[in-house]
């Protein structure tokens, strides 16, 4: 009796232990807080040399404004940059953007914030940590952004402009944006965040009283809701002094207002939300069932972070079966997914959700196939196998996060803090991740899983919103009609989900091995050079920048150059058409579960100059990717049936798309820059049946049937001694018949002319969309190349001064450059931007001035310093990189250039007289072509 009673009490203990149970914290963190109420996180992390993150986070946004001040959290962070009590931007004193940029801190790529509905977070990213003078002074920025922002009447009005050109770059590019704003007013009737986004009203950001914006800035910025944030290669101990002594002026608040966060109330009734918009291309559609959200005190519990796991679990899988049917021949709808998380905006509500993308042609069918699969699931629960696929899957994740501990860099550690700070997330290492999925793993059973999506889709408390096409073509149902689509898909009757055993070895009979002819070191960038019995090159980097991660570039030349631009068509969905399929025995379902639990990516392509098979995995993974390599060389799969349903699906993508102005601006920029060159037509439902996917097979058994002139590339924590069995067996036994293509001379070239065009386009947010494109001829080397990055960066400077900063006529002006020794000529210069139509007039003359300034007077001297700090500084942090390497061999392999020998010599032989001769080549070239968009 007395046994039978201590083991009854033991197990209504265990449950109690487990939630009761609190996570590890990180003990690499330095956690405290100051007197003031000001919380700091300090972590020291010696991934990135000589550099460290600076980041204050603000447990404010949006929600917290007064209705005269929608929109003003956000300006506020516009603000910061400003001028602030010790970086003024007047006389002697330099302002935070050009300080930063002094020492090699980018503005907008190190130097940046965001505004959301619930935070405000600023960052001065990437900061040279070796000089006190810089650390305290980055101090001295945050410490500022506290709570000493001058605010001068003359800066806020300078910014209305730039903020109202941000809201009109983010309205005219996506249709959604202007739907969700119409749709959250009736999802969130009659609370606070019906009308919340951080973006605003621009009667209010054009018009509001200073004191406005000066109100909010004094109630909200202050200590107790701020923390700083500082994570690199420092003294953690000298650090916590400096925050200590930096920060003690930042005034304690008395009496502050209340943080509050607003809850959202539940409802019986489904809530409906359509919108329809003229530029959307097809139907999305969510369906939400609301839930509560976990407490924040609940947050740092091992049962919550195990509940979470198994959330995930049921979402994976849920997620694995939709993503089946969207692999199918005919799939009935775009693409469909699950999540489960915050609530929309809402930080106060959690949700399970479903996202779908309707086909025109059957939109009831798209929401029944959707909804089937979350009630298949709901009411029969899953199989063993999906469990065990998606354990493994996460459990690799885990696995992986834990042997790359001490490779990550400061932003990751960064954004753990920022979590913690703003959302109550648990801070803890990667050792302890691990174990606790290694835990759950053992623990977690299908009984849990088939409970908790049960529970997940309920059926309950929902809300469904439509963002839909306004087309005569589209007629759209009523919120009835929807609700009832919903409703009738979720009192269906389900049977159990069945799925065939997928096979488990992806070559069942291997080919005989190849040979490895010659070894060397390679002579250059550290790499070893082998070449194979069948004349492959394979290029060897083994690097311990990433413990577990390897790189693979495959390629030969050739690409669709060599096929006639009858073929245009079939080169748009050449790629699609051969990944759809799958590879091998496996058709693309049978392969995605074949790869479950592995850490695999890879996927063909045919460009214009090259066909490549590109890459990457684990270092316990590189076998099935090598594997994969040689399958879809000699075993692509022929699917006539999924091609079939890809192009039935695209059409109905397509009947819609056209009229956004997007599409028609970048179609018509593509017909007057090449004279409307066949190579380079889009596909259109007026085109795609001329898609033929015999033509398309052709063309990839063409490209991948010799692999003569092949070149491999590897880069990562690669053990050689593993790597060249495997080299022989799926590398040297690709078929090679001595056959060497180059890149024939096919593409078109840019227009010789000296032209501006101009067209309207009705828009929904009237814009102006301007591209000056410059075409000129420059040497292929890497000094040309440099040369031609240090002048974009330069240019971009003077166009964020002059018509950024100055007139507020744009978010931003975008320069990109091009060196292609293929092209005629070499060099494409595009500036771009968007504006208002009533500016356009007065901004076109200062475009081209700043052109003319830097042709005639060469680059400000300063302009120069800021560029080549930054890239001096992104070269040191490159070069820690596989990618870096990988661009790097590709590169010299291909075309023949070095871009990482002597880099920083030739980056300081960079001269003012290089950068205006660039300038002077551009206008004396006589080919300039301006492209224009106004609104109708």
């Amino acid at each position: 009796m007395n046994k039978l009673f201590s083991q009854l009490l033991v197990a209504l203990l265990l449950p109690l232990s487990l939630s009761a149970q609190t996570m590890e914290t990180d003990k690499s963190y330095r956690m405290g807080k100051l007197e003031n109420g000001l919380t700091y996180y300090i972590r020291h992390n010696s991934k990135e040399p000589n550099l460290a993150d600076f980041y204050i986070a603000q447990r404010v946004g949006s929600i917290l404004e007064e209705p005269r001040q929608r929109g003003l959290a956000h300006f506020l962070e516009h603000m910061a940059f400003n001028g602030t009590k010790n970086f003024q931007g007047k006389g002697s004193s330099l302002g935070v953007v050009p300080w930063c940029e002094s020492i090699g801190v980018k503005f907008g790529t190190n130097l940046n914030a965001y505004t959301s509905v619930e935070q405000t977070v600023y960052n001065v990213s990437a900061v040279p940590v070796k000089r006190e003078g810089i650390v305290d002074s980055t101090l001295l920025i945050l410490h500022d952004w506290s709570h000493f922002l001058l605010l001068n009447d003359d800066e806020i009005d300078k910014e209305r402009g730039v903020i109202h050109e941000e809201w009109r770059t983010r309205r005219a590019g996506m249709a959604v944006q202007r739907m969700m704003e119409r749709v959250l007013p009736v999802v969130y009737k009659g609370t606070k965040y019906e009308d919340c986004l951080p973006i605003g009203s621009m009667d209010i950001v054009d018009n509001f009283p200073y004191k406005d914006l000066r109100d909010y800035y004094q109630k909200w910025y202050r200590p107790d809701l701020q923390a700083i944030i500082v994570v690199g290669d420092i003294d953690v101990d000298k650090m916590e002094q400096k925050i200590r002594r930096t920060f003690a002026d930042v005034p304690k608040p008395t009496n502050p207002a209340e943080r509050v966060y607003y809850p959202v109330a539940d409802n019986d009734k489904m809530i409906v939300a359509i919108d329809k918009d003229t530029e959307q291309p097809i139907m999305l559609v969510n369906l939400y069932m609301k839930q509560e959200a976990t407490p924040d005190s609940e947050k740092n519990l091992v049962a919550t972070a195990r509940k979470s796991y198994v959330t995930e679990l049921v979402t994976s899988m849920i997620n694995s079966r939709l993503a089946d049917i969207k692999r199918q021949a005919t799939p009935p709808f775009h693409s469909a997914s699950v999540g489960a998380g915050q609530f929309l905006i809402s930080k106060t509500k959690d949700a399970f959700s479903l996202s779908f993308g309707c086909l025109q042609e059957n939109v009831k069918g798209s929401f029944q196939a959707a909804i089937a699969e979350t009630q298949r699931a709901r009411l029969h629960g899953f199989t063993e196998s999906e469990l065990q696929r998606a354990k493994a899957g996460f459990l690799k994740a885990a696995e992986r996060r834990y042997t790359e501990r001490n490779d990550r860099r400061n932003r990751y550690f960064v954004k753990a803090a920022l979590q913690n700070f703003l959302a109550s997330e648990p801070i803890t290492t990667a050792e302890y991740d691990y174990k606790l999925m290694q835990q759950f793993d053992k623990e977690v059973t299908l009984a849990d899983v088939n409970k908790e999506v049960a529970e997940l889709v309920s059926n309950k408390n929902q809300v469904l919103t439509i963002y839909a096409p306004d087309k005569p073509n589209f007629p759209i149902a009523d919120a009835k009609t929807f609700e009832k689509y919903v409703l009738d898909a979720q009192a269906k009757k389900y049977e159990p989900y069945k799925e065939e055993s997928a096979g488990k070895q992806l070559i069942v009979k291997l080919p005989k091995k190849g040979k490895i002819k010659s070894e060397q070191n390679w002579g250059k960038f550290g790499a070893k050079k082998l070449v194979l019995s069948n004349g492959v090159e394979v290029y060897v980097k083994p690097t311990d920048y990433a413990k577990d991660q390897i790189s693979m570039r495959f390629f030969g030349e050739g690409g669709t150059s060599l096929y006639p631009d009858t073929d245009a068509l079939n080169f748009h969905m050449l790629t699609s058409a051969i990944t759809d399929a799958g590879v091998g025995k496996f058709d693309n379902v049978q392969l995605s579960r074949m790869l479950s639990g592995k850490s695999v990516r890879i996927s063909p392509s045919i460009g214009y100059e090259t066909q490549a098979i590109n890459g990457n995995s684990s270092v316990k993974d590189l076998q099935t990717l090598l594997e994969l390599t040689y399958l879809y060389f000699t075993a692509p799969r022929k699917d006539a049936e999924k091609f079939k349903g890809s192009i039935a699906t695209m059409r109905s993508f397509l009947k819609n798309r056209e009229a956004n102005p997007q599409v028609a601006y970048n179609d018509s920029v593509s017909a007057i820059l090449y004279g409307n060159h066949p190579r380079l037509q889009s596909i259109k439902t007026s085109n795609i049946d001329r898609v033929s996917y015999d033509r398309i097979w052709q063309i990839y058994n063409e490209r991948f049937s010799d692999a003569s002139g092949f070149k491999m590339v590897l880069v990562g924590n690669i053990n050689m001694e593993k790597l060249r069995p495997l080299l022989c067996q799926y590398v040297a036994t690709l078929p090679s018949k001595g056959k060497r293509d180059t890149v024939k001379d096919t593409y078109p070239a840019v227009r010789n002319a000296n032209e501006t065009h101009t067209f309207k386009k009705k828009m929904n947010t009237p814009s102006t969309l301007v591209s000056i494109f410059y075409t000129f001829d420059e040497p292929y080397t890497a000094k040309a190349d440099l040369a031609l990055d240090v002048f974009k960066r330069v240019l971009t400077i003077a166009y964020t001064d002059s018509i950024r900063e100055e007139k507020g006529g744009t978010y931003g002006v975008s320069v990109q450059s091009e060196l292609d020794r293929n092209s005629k000529p070499t060099t494409l210069i595009k500036i771009g931007f968007r504006t208002d139509p009533a500016k356009y007039e007065m901004l076109m003359p200062i475009v081209y001035r700043q052109i003319e300034n830097i042709a005639n007077n060469g680059p400000l001297a300063e302009s120069m310093a800021k560029v080549k700090t930054y890239l001096l500084k992104a070269y040191q942090q490159n070069a820690i990189t596989n990618n870096y390497w990988d661009y790097v061999i590709y590169n010299n392999l291909r075309h023949g250039v070095d871009f990482h020998t002597g880099y920083e010599d030739l980056l300081n032989g960079i001269t003012a007289q290089d950068i205006q001769q660039i300038a002077k080549d551009m206008l004396k070239s006589n080919r300039r072509i301006e492209i224009t968009m106004m609104p109708e």
